[in-house]
């Protein structure tokens, strides 16, 4: 239940369509001085564009410029103890951020986009929506449910939306909780609503790769390394860039050991995890005994590694509220499996491929190499595409059969069966 309050006319006779173009055109001119570039972010602006040729490149400099040569004093990961950020002072301007060299994620933006607009683009404050909280509705006329979140730079007629400001957020991408909402861009005479372009599945990827060898006893040893990007990197740097090495290693152990109970891990490797623009990398030695289960002359396998473990992502055969994903996604594994001499692929079936057009591909492959020595198992895997993250309930009984599939299939077995005597 959320209780908010209305001040001046009472919600029933406040016009929706003329609130928010009122509420446009006053938050513009409140908030025009805001990001207005004085002499001294124009002469940045002019030296940060020697050599630019496209506007692309141009803002993708201004972008760079405010993400790594200004000190975030919102990022709890700063380095900026508790008596240097109570002794902070506030910016009042953007020139008092470029002069300072460091402000919060708002005074980050701000600059950002005087700098814009110091350039000749027409760079603007958006108020939007955060559907982490809750969906947005135009119909409820009230300021409390957009915010200035982001900015809006005209490029070549078409507006384009940033947020230097927060943590490791790509250029060209936004908080996923505004991306694919309604936002207002303010103006002093018609504001207007534009909706956010959501990151395709593409840009927030897991890719995983596990270089592993089988032994006769069904215990799996080798390295696996872990690439996140987008979104995905996002929420585990966002997880990870306050705590200790230490911490993050105990963290990753307890994670897998949730998932793989008997695994042990050794040789952990955590990078980029506070870098900007780097994919976040997890890499790791893993021995697990009792992987494959060894039956007679037969080793029965599950080639998918990284799914070992997993039950159904929906277990409950009825919901009471809609699926809601956060944002579309996608996955790429490959594991590679050293069979144990003297054996061979018994059954070469393999998962099988399927779908639900944009919106959902699995592709798995399943093959051996030539000289009969190692497994190959391929997977690719993606959903949400066409910005389809949320689902009715009466959509239910199918978002569940999807998934139930996609488990089955990566719960598949292979069998080993022994064909020398070692």
């Amino acid at each position: 239940m959320l209780v908010y309050y209305q001040t001046g006319q009472s919600v029933e006779k406040l016009e929706p369509e003329k609130y928010w173009a009122n509420l446009g055109k006053n938050f513009y001119d409140r908030s025009k001085s805001l990001i207005k570039p004085n002499d001294d972010v124009k002469q940045m602006a002019a030296s940060l564009l020697e050599g630019a040729k496209t506007d692309d490149e141009k803002i993708s400099r201004f972008y760079e410029f405010c993400r790594y040569k200004i000190k975030n004093t919102s990022n709890d990961a700063s380095g900026i103890t508790p008596d240097e950020r109570a002794k902070l002072k506030d910016n009042k301007n953007p020139s008092d951020t470029l002069k300072r060299g460091q402000g919060s994620a708002a005074d980050i933006d701000l600059l950002f986009a005087a700098l814009a607009n110091a350039a000749g683009f027409d760079a603007r404050i958006v108020l939007a929506p955060d559907r982490g909280d809750m969906f947005f509705d135009k119909s409820i006329p009230n300021a409390y449910f957009i915010q200035p979140q982001n900015i809006a730079v005209n490029v070549g007629g078409s507006w384009k939306f940033f947020n230097p400001g927060y943590n490791y957020i790509p250029i060209g991408m936004l908080r996923w909780q505004e991306e694919g909402q309604q936002s207002l861009i303010s103006d002093p005479k018609n504001p207007v609503w534009i909706n956010t372009p959501m990151s395709s599945h593409e840009k927030s990827l897991a890719k995983r790769t596990a270089k592993l060898k089988l032994t006769e006893d069904g215990t799996v040893e080798g390295d696996v390394r872990l690439e996140y990007t987008g979104h995905q990197a996002i929420e585990r740097k966002e997880d990870m860039d306050e705590e200790s090495d230490t911490q993050r290693e105990e963290n990753l152990r307890e994670e897998i050991k949730n998932q793989m109970s008997a695994a042990e891990i050794s040789e952990i490797k955590i990078e980029n995890v506070t870098d900007h623009e780097q994919s976040l990398v997890i890499s790791y030695h893993v021995r697990f005994p009792g992987y494959a289960q060894r039956t007679g002359k037969r080793i029965f396998l599950q080639p998918a590694f990284f799914q070992y473990g997993r039950g159904p992502l929906f277990a409950t055969a009825s919901r009471k509220y809609p699926v809601y994903f956060h944002y579309p996604w996608s996955e790429n594994d490959l594991v590679e499996i050293g069979i144990p001499k003297g054996y061979a692929l018994d059954n070469a079936d393999a998962p099988a491929s399927f779908g639900s057009g944009e919106i959902s591909q699995y592709k798995p492959m399943l093959s051996v190499a030539s000289d009969g020595s190692m497994l190959v198992y391929r997977r690719s895997f993606f959903f949400g595409g066409g910005g389809n993250v949320l689902f009715p309930v009466e959509a239910y009984p199918q978002v569940k059969q999807y998934f139930d599939t996609v488990h089955k299939q990566d719960s598949h077995t292979v069998a080993l069966k022994q064909t020398a005597t070692n």
